[in-house]
């Protein structure tokens, strides 16, 4: 089977709409803001808004007294 070469691959909204999750939790939006009502598009938003919401632990590791 020849692969296809019309870039399919890279026509995936899903990492895009996570990133906008990812950025609406880096800004300090609700939860409840997700702009999505489609349920793929709404967990895709909802996936990246957790994953930046438990990446913000805020730890300085460089100038930690150890």
């Amino acid at each position: 089977m020849d692969k296809k070469k019309d870039r399919r691959k890279q026509n995936n909204p899903h990492t895009t709409v996570m990133g906008a999750g990812a950025d609406a939790a880096r800004r300090g939006a609700p939860v409840h803001s997700c702009p999505y009502s489609h349920p793929a598009m709404r967990n895709s938003w909802l996936r990246g808004f957790s994953a930046a919401q438990q990446m913000t632990f805020g730890f300085d590791l460089e100038s930690a007294d150890a």
